[in-house]
């Protein structure tokens, strides 16, 4: 029998990645490109796919389209997989769309939960199948604009949280009265900052989250902090209590692993030493990895 190519395109709100696989489950080749969701004129999804990797497209091939792209702001919008969830169930409630030339084009679903409180992800799930063993037992962190912490349990992703963390820093940053005496370039103490943030809530000195980002204004008015610092300290706070939070809430139990931008991951780990937690950093092929398995089901 002869095996179908295959390719696994990660198509996001503002990044297109596309891997092509060898009959051996190896990445034979790359290709990344600004080309999100979000830019796509007039919702042309094939227009674009047909731009970026036509020449990689040939018939009786199966492409496996991953992240947001399969959101209702997509080409298809996928049911969400209800946690827990293994890599064989996204495979299994993917949306097969048979396309010209006898190419299948799977739309793999994201992973949501409904309780005790609503979440979902779209994307982060591959990552996820891509750092944990088949049968492992793990805690996985990926910082990011919606920071995820996820539980997995023999292989499964079993729970997750999603928090706001970057999100928030960012409109903080940008649209409220604490960036007004921010300033865009960061001082060489902006590291030190950062952890003095952390150490402010990992040795509980701290009245709440929304006193404590008020801190990084009322400091620098009162000369307890230099400007240049201030954004470093106000991630560090908001990192903090994420980390605070999650620890609370995903016990670690086997591997933590952080998976994510390389610069935002160390941040984490430091961080979690503040904790008293040591930290692994995950593969930052990740994406790749769980791509890989993923193509290589029913073969």
């Amino acid at each position: 029998m002869t095996l179908r190519a295959r390719l696994v395109v990660d198509w996001g709100t503002s990044n297109f990645r596309c891997y092509r696989f060898a009959a051996d489950g190896t990445v034979a080749q790359t290709h990344q490109a600004a080309a999100g969701i979000l830019g796509v004129a007039d919702r042309d999804f094939a227009a674009v796919l047909q731009r970026e990797i036509g020449a990689w497209i040939t018939p009786d091939m199966d492409i496996f389209l991953s992240g947001m792209i399969t959101s209702r702001n997509g080409w298809i919008e996928t049911p969400y997989v209800e946690a827990p969830a293994r890599l064989a169930d996204l495979a299994k409630a993917a949306v097969v769309v048979e396309a010209e030339n006898g190419v299948n084009m799977h739309f793999l679903p994201g992973v949501a939960m409904h309780s005790p409180t609503p979440d979902v992800m779209r994307g982060e799930e591959i990552q996820v199948f891509g750092v944990v063993g088949e049968h492992e037992t793990a805690t996985v962190i990926l910082p990011g604009t919606h920071s995820k912490w996820v539980a997995v349990r023999d292989g499964a992703l079993q729970r997750f949280s999603s928090f706001m963390t970057g999100e928030v820093f960012g409109v903080l940053k940008t649209h409220s009265i604490l960036g007004r005496l921010m300033v865009d370039a960061p001082s060489d103490n902006d590291g030190q900052a950062f952890l003095d943030g952390v150490r402010q809530v990992s040795r509980n000195e701290t009245v709440g989250l929304l006193h404590d980002i008020f801190t990084t204004r009322s400091g620098v008015l009162l000369g307890q902090l230099d400007a240049q610092d201030s954004a470093g300290r106000l991630s560090g706070l908001l990192i903090g209590h994420e980390i605070r939070d999650g620890l609370a809430a995903y016990p670690v139990t086997g591997r933590l692993l952080i998976v994510g931008d390389a610069f935002l991951a160390q941040r984490y780990r430091l961080a979690l030493a503040e904790f008293g937690i040591e930290a692994e950093l995950g593969s930052p092929l990740a994406s790749v990895d769980g791509f890989s398995r993923l193509s290589a089901l029913n073969r």
